[in-house]
């Protein structure tokens, strides 16, 4: 977009509403230019599908074929279109019929959008198909808030039939045209692919910035409608920035009365975000969000609503509901940023009405974020009834991307989906339509696909050449299809043949789950004429004519309406428009004789036009020839003798040769079948029965009679294979046995000397065997006149390595009873040969061994008997095969022998159990037993001529650990490991109990006695019932004289404090004997009350102990 102020520049274009069809038109727009004055637009022509077989589609340009595509589902087509075709800034062709505008005709439905830019600004234009022809519109377009020269209003109009009468109305009489006139109406007449574009610059006249906006439109014959502007300014805050807002329009009879908006990318609160509405009945209501507005507008009459009207549904989505009690026309006015100049990036779309008929997909949508080479970052809104699952490119979509309830429309809900690129297809399990809304740095775009018709329409897919189908959208959930009026049963799919069914019209009766039952208008379809076949042969040197006639018309055919259909694959077929014949031409690289086909449709300039496919069959003879080469022995001069007829180069015998000494073809050659020269080069002018010709060339040679020389070639072979039986391909050795060997040659073998010498044709063939020594003769004839050779071949079968065994077997033991036992087949190497020279392979199968088919290593593990195969080979000798068989020898192990524990200082006796051959322990012992004290022992038992070595270990009884005694009042707990349990306990070492708990102890420390079950040694620990002291009387009578805590010397980090009633410390002591003689420093202390404290770490535990209390200290005072 152009920023007059700073030269910043943003561009914002629209994606409008598109629709599938078979037939698109596009009515072009005028254009503005750049401040400099240049305009150097870029335009092109997107189409996609969804279907999966590939079909032709055509371009045209005011009626002439521009290009031909082909299209399929994921493989969509962008064409270069001149910008001529669609926008002009030139006034010359501006207020009058132009030969401008798009017309693009499939076979199966499409889509097709336009898409084009000039610098600094972009815009896309989509078609809505058969939806968007009509013959009643109202023209719409931004109403415009400022007056520049490069801002506009315009108008383009397409017609679709000859003498089509169009006129506008009902706008500003005050408007200015470009042509610098006003009038209350234009009337005027265009034929079929001729346009008429209006434009308004907005500085000509104050009623040129909303003068055109909601002008009447009304055509004799349908037509299409682009209306916008080329450039725009449309809010009241911005005087400078501009962008181009430009949209297929639709005709009226396909507007209806409930909308639904997601906003663009602008800001919530900027005015870029607007809906502009124009009525197309009088007394229109309109209701915004579930409100009524109080806005009443008359047909052509216009009223936009701010982006105030926009609702807040979170996650940064805000839509808008929009209903009205008669049928209107919904632009979406946008934005393709949200920051920076917002206002350089507006853009227009076409809302489409909802609908239950909606269709459930939209497939597919090709190169979404691009025009050309450039893409742009987008985000994909969706309109779908409530409750659908939605999923895009076959992902459903997540709880991030929606669904948004709509305030004031229950029934819809909305969605939206960032950064989608590439190819697009939406799919919903109830009715869909989908919005794009993009913008990056200085380009944007937007716009809805599909839904411009409330009502289904019956459209033409296929031609009378590959097969006619009506259909309407399958989306649909049942279909009832009727001729004249009554039904035909059976058909009942979204498709139907009419050529089995006949002329007359077709209406389908369509119904959707939860919605309606349509009858679609009628459809009248006329049977197709029969194709004529004709079928020419002509030289691959020549072109032929084809003048096109009906055979079932009386019409004057309409020559520039003649086209080629199907194109030739070997040629190429043009029709020249102005007199409607076709040439053909066949390619003038083809090498072979080919059926070359083509298909053209003329078509009448009655009403309605009469048509007709032809098919032309084209067989083309193409002259083949090749260069030879003759070869013959010398006559005695040195010069040869040759026939040139024997020379192949054409396999046609129809084609005519002459034969030529020189390049030229001056020199005729006609003693051509006895013709004797030197060796060189000779020429033969070949000319076919269709009069093509071409030249080959014949080289002459001299050649020599075969030198046979047996001794070149081995003749003695090995059976390699064993098969008994040597092979051998003769053609291998031809040329190792004949030195100055050429393809000339006839080499010819046989058993017997006789037949060789009369050549007899009982020879041997090629591919040949011998399972003994034999005599071969050969026979050498020469093409080339040259004398027979003969010679002979001794074929001999050379003796095999010689081997001590071929046969050898033995046993390996399993050693270790794994089952699996390693061994290395070299090891038995030596028992076949022992040879240095001859070198070795080992296979699993003979067969293998044979063919040199799967060697396997020597190192191989065992698990039952198995037969491995030694292929031996040498230098010097052929191939043996020695065959290694190996069984598996299994000794045994002791059961009774089993791990002991015993007392450390005790013995045992290890017993190995009878059943074996022999013993042999660690110790040296060969006795099934032996009686030994702690450690680890083995022995060796034999058993079937193996050894088995078992191990056995004798442990020392672990002795049980007293980890802790844990003391609760006059309650002791002993908690012991290891050992082996079950432990007894004793205070006495007497008597012992299975209880680990001791009750109701005496003061003082006692002494814990506990052994194991194995009762190898008694262990002891000490433990302490504390006495706790309340009173001393230091007064030497020898009873509680002191505070005596020396017990506690059992214990970890002992502490004993003493404190008077005034927290003075009068005694500490950290060490023993632990003991208080109530005194301090020597000092006899009053009579009183003093506080003790103990704490001790428990040895067992390392658990800190505290014990707080009072002592009375009586004194005789």
């Amino acid at each position: 977009m152009k920023n007059l102020l700073s030269l910043v520049f943003a561009l914002f274009f629209t994606f409008a509403s598109a629709q599938m069809d078979t037939e698109h038109w596009f009515a072009p727009m005028a254009g503005s230019p750049s401040t400099n004055g240049s305009f150097q637009p870029e335009s092109y022509l997107y189409l996609s599908t969804s279907e999966t077989t590939p079909f032709t589609v055509e371009v045209y340009n005011s009626n002439v074929l521009y290009t031909t595509v082909q299209i399929a589902k994921g493989r969509p087509q962008a064409i270069d279109i001149p910008f001529n075709f669609m926008m002009t800034v030139s006034a010359a062709e501006m207020l009058t019929p132009v030969p401008m505008g798009l017309h693009v005709k499939g076979t199966k439905k499409f889509f097709a959008n336009y898409r084009f830019s000039v610098p600094n600004h972009a815009e896309i234009i989509t078609s809505k198909g058969l939806a968007g022809v009509g013959k009643n519109f109202f023209a719409v377009m931004a109403p415009l808030t400022a007056a520049k020269d490069y801002i506009n209003a315009t108008i383009g109009i397409i017609a679709t039939e000859d003498n089509t009468t169009v006129k506008l109305s009902g706008y500003n009489p005050a408007v200015v045209f470009a042509d610098g006139t006003s009038s209350p109406t234009k009337t005027f007449n265009l034929n079929k692919g001729e346009s008429y574009i209006i434009d308004a610059i907005s500085d000509f006249d104050q009623a040129n910035r909303a003068g055109l906006v909601g002008a009447k439109i009304e055509a004799t014959q349908p037509i299409a409608v682009t209306n916008g502007n080329f450039n725009a300014i449309y809010t009241n805050e911005n005087n400078s920035n501009n962008d181009i807002l430009m949209d297929q329009s639709v005709p009226v009879e396909r507007l209806g009365n409930e909308f639904i908006m997601v906003k663009g990318n602008g800001p919530s609160d900027n005015n870029m975000e607007s809906a502009l509405i124009v009525a197309s009945e009088d007394d229109t209501h309109i209701t915004i969000n579930g409100v009524d507005t109080g806005v009443v507008l008359n047909a052509g009459n216009y009223h936009v609503f701010g982006a105030s009207n926009y609702v807040d549904q979170l996650k940064d989505h805000y839509n808008m509901s929009i209903s009205t009690t008669k049928n209107v026309y919904v632009y979406q006015l946008l934005a393709g940023v949200a920051t920076g100049n917002v206002y350089a990036t507006g853009g227009f779309n076409f809302i489409p009405a909802l609908s239950c008929f909606l269709p459930n997909k939209i497939d597919e949508i090709s190169a979404i974020n691009q025009i050309g080479q450039d893409t742009y970052n987008a985000k994909l809104n969706i309109i779908s009834e409530k409750g659908a699952t939605v999923s895009v490119n076959g992902s459903v979509l997540s709880g991030f991307q929606g669904p948004f309830p709509v305030t004031g429309n229950p029934n819809w809900e909305t969605y939206t989906v960032l950064n989608v690129s590439g190819n697009i297809t939406v799919n919903s399990t109830k009715s869909v339509t989908a919005g794009i809304a993009s913008g990056n740095g200085a380009v944007g775009y937007g716009g809805y696909f599909a839904g411009f018709s409330s009502v289904p329409v019956i459209s033409k897919t296929g031609d009378c050449y590959s097969g006619v189908l009506l259909q309407v959208d399958d989306s649909y959930d049942q279909y009832q299809w009727y001729l004249d009026g009554v039904i035909i049963p059976g058909a009942t799919t979204y498709f139907i043949n009419p050529d089995l069914h006949g002329v007359g019209n077709y209406t389908c009766n369509i119904s959707k789950t939860n919605c309606d039952t349509k009858l679609t208008t009628a459809y009248q379809f006329a049977i197709c004429p029969p194709i004529s076949t004709t079928t020419l042969t002509i030289g691959s040197c020549k072109t032929t004519t084809v003048t096109p006639a009906f055979t079932s018309s009386t019409q004057t055919i309409n020559t520039s309406k003649t086209k080629v259909t199907i194109k030739p694959l070997y040629g190429n077929a043009t029709v020249d428009l102005a007199t409607g014949i076709i040439t053909y031409t066949p390619n003038a690289t083809l090498a072979t004789n080919v059926s070359d086909v083509f298909v053209y449709y003329i078509e009448g300039k009655g009403t309605p036009e009469d048509s007709e496919y032809f098919k032309e069959i084209i067989n083309v003879k193409t002259l083949q020839v090749t260069d030879d080469t003759i070869r013959v022995c010398p006559n005695s001069d040195g010069t040869g003798t040759y026939n040139l007829s024997l020379a192949t180069i054409s396999s046609d015998a129809t084609d005519t040769i002459l034969y030529y000494s020189d390049q030229g073809l001056n020199n005729i050659i006609s003693n051509f079948t006895i013709y004797n020269t030197n060796p060189g080069i000779v020429y033969a002018k070949v000319t076919s029965a269709f009069g093509c010709t071409k030249t080959a060339k014949i080289t002459l040679e001299i050649t020599s009679p075969p030198i046979l020389n047996i001794n070149n070639y081995n003749s003695n072979f090995c059976d390699d294979h064993f098969t008994g039986s040597i092979p051998i391909k003769f053609s291998t050795i031809s040329s190792q046995i004949i030195s100055n060997y050429t393809n000339s040659f006839i080499v010819k073998y046989y058993l017997n000397p006789t037949h060789q010498q009369n050549g007899t044709p009982n020879f041997l063939p090629d591919d040949w065997s011998y399972s003994t020594n034999t005599s071969v003769y050969v026979r050498v004839e020469n093409t080339s006149g040259c004398p027979v050779v003969l010679g002979q071949i001794n074929f001999t079968i050379d003796a095999k390595i010689p081997l001590s065994k071929t046969l050898v077997t033995d046993s390996v033991c399993d050693d270790k009873l794994t089952g699996n036992v390693s061994v290395d087949l070299s090891n038995y190497l030596s028992e076949f040969t022992v040879d240095q020279s001859v070198f070795h392979t080992f296979y699993s199968t003979e067969t293998e061994a044979k063919n040199k088919q799967n060697p396997i290593s020597s190192n191989q593990d065992l698990n039952a008997s198995k037969t491995f195969y030694i292929r031996f080979e040498s230098n010097n000798a052929c191939p043996n095969i020695g065959t290694l068989t190996l069984n598996i020898k299994t000794p045994k192990k002791s059961t009774m022998l089993k791990n002991e524990k015993i007392c450390p200082t005790f013995t045992v006796d290890l017993d190995a159990g009878s059943g074996f051959d022999s013993y042999r322990w660690s110790t040296g012992e060969t006795a099934p037993k032996i009686n030994v004290g702690v450690g680890t022992y083995y022995v060796d038992l034999g058993f079937s001529g193996c050894i088995y070595r078992q191990t056995v270990e004798v442990t020392g009884s672990e002795l049980p650990i007293i980890n802790y005694v844990e003391v609760t009042g006059n309650t002791a707990t002993v908690f012991v490991t290891g050992g082996n349990p079950a432990y007894l306990y004793s205070l006495d070492n007497i008597s012992f109990q299975t209880s680990n708990i001791f009750t109701n102890l005496p003061r003082g420390l006692q002494t814990v006695y506990v052994k194991d079950s194995q009762n190898c040694e008694t262990i002891t620990k000490e433990f302490l019932i504390l006495n706790l002291i309340n009173v001393i009387t230091p007064n030497d009578d020898g009873k509680n004289d002191v505070l005596d805590y020396s017990d506690l010397n059992i214990k970890k980090d002992v502490k004993i404090e003493i404190y008077d009633r005034y927290g003075n410390q009068i005694f500490i002591s950290q060490k023993q004997p632990y003991i208080w003689d109530g005194k301090l420093n020597g000092r006899v202390l009053p009579t009183a009350t003093y506080w003790y404290i103990l704490n001790w770490i428990e040895p067992g535990t390392n658990l800190p102990v505290t014990y707080k209390g009072w002592v009375l200290l009586k004194n005789r005072n």
